[in-house]
């Protein structure tokens, strides 16, 4: 039995969770499948119940929920030997600013950026370009802490020409573009704060980032999710520095969220095939 969690991708059985927790009967079905198929908002619960029965799984997950949010990227990046900018992990700004007074000095020269561990679209990160930029974006992490969201990165800021790559990994298939700087000034650069889509620029660097982004998956094992990386302006010869995996992403630059789904729906089809099953029993809702 193939079973889909996918509110869009309907199988022998589909069971949509919402909110409500796992019951009996959806264990049972998870027992009884020989592929399950998980929705990109795949709560833990639900994942950590299919790994406990060895079932066949898309998307892999594994790693989103050892090395969650900004925090624990930063740590598989550095485990994997994976190139990215410099970058320090804190669990409070007391902790931040503790290690300030204690060394006598920043974390990174101005400018640097500081982004809170938990945040989409580019919510929770601050430039930090001079003392008073610097003590808003702490003031505002602090704030980020009276409703319990703790930890944060800093991290230096390089020189990007305004651009950061998107490698977006659907099963087997690896699409890039562009996210441009809507303005000239502008420092956190995501679609929903102005910037647009370009497919076309820099093809060389896009074949760069691709190849990179294959030493990715071949460590990670990663089939499912959006990976931003950049490229150091000044750098006559630049090799691709990566920010941040994200498991759940836009569809824009995809070209919306009905050719997503297409795309999602073959890469699934050609996953259950490899497995020995009939991929013509999965279809989209």
């Amino acid at each position: 039995m193939i079973l889909s969690f996918h509110p869009y991708i309907v199988a022998d059985l589909q069971i949509i969770l919402g909110t409500r927790d796992i019951g009996p009967s959806d264990m049972d079905a998870i027992r009884e499948a020989k592929a399950i198929v998980l929705p990109q908002t795949c709560p833990k619960g639900l994942w950590e119940a299919c790994i406990k029965n060895n079932n066949a799984l898309f998307p892999n997950y594994s790693l989103r929920y050892r090395y969650q949010g900004k925090i624990g990227q930063a740590v598989l990046f550095r485990k994997l030997g994976v190139p990215h900018p410099l970058t320090a992990c804190w669990r409070s700004v007391t902790e931040y600013e503790k290690h300030i007074r204690d060394s006598g000095r920043l974390p990174h020269q101005y400018p640097f950026y500081l982004k809170a561990d938990r945040g989409h679209e580019g919510s929770g990160i601050f430039f930090v370009s001079d003392d008073h930029s610097h003590m808003e974006a702490l003031k505002r992490l602090k704030g980020f802490e009276t409703t319990g969201q703790y930890g944060f990165v800093s991290q230096e800021a390089i020189d990007t020409g305004g651009r950061i790559l998107r490698a977006v990994v659907v099963g087997g298939r690896i699409i890039t573009y562009w996210k441009v700087a809507g303005d000239e000034g502008q420092r956190v650069i995501t679609i929903s704060k102005g910037a647009h889509i370009d497919k076309g620029w820099g093809k060389e660097l896009q074949e760069t980032a691709r190849r990179q982004t294959l030493r990715l998956l071949d460590k990670t094992g990663i089939n499912l999710a959006a990976i931003d990386m950049i490229f150091p302006a000044k750098d006559p010869f630049p090799s691709p520095l990566f920010l941040e995996i994200n498991y759940y992403f836009g569809r824009r630059g995809l070209g919306g969220s009905d050719a997503f789904y297409n795309i999602l729906l073959g890469e699934v089809r050609h996953w259950i095939a490899r497995l020995g099953l009939d991929a013509s029993r999965v279809r989209l809702a």
